[in-house]
């Protein structure tokens, strides 16, 4: 199983959410780390993976051992830099 490490960002935004909504990236993300088939697709420009949860989206970075995840918001807003 991959260790899963939430940057500050992606913290702060779990924290705020509804419970059932954080429990249901929780749960997809340890399926991910544990080799579970999620939807999951290469974003176009960069080394970043996304993982869709619903209409949340949850941005990682996949380095093999570690999962670290960068952003984790709605569908809309979460690709806008």
């Amino acid at each position: 199983m991959k260790q899963i490490i939430y940057s500050r960002e992606a913290s702060k935004a779990l924290a705020r959410m509804q419970p059932h909504r954080q429990a249901a990236i929780l749960r997809k993300l340890e399926a991910y780390a544990r080799g579970e088939t999620v939807d999951i697709k290469k974003m176009v420009g960069t080394r970043l993976f996304r993982i869709r949860v619903g209409g949340d989206r949850v941005v990682i970075d996949d380095n093999g051992v570690v999962v670290s995840v960068v952003e984790v918001g709605p569908r809309g807003s979460i690709y806008k830099e």
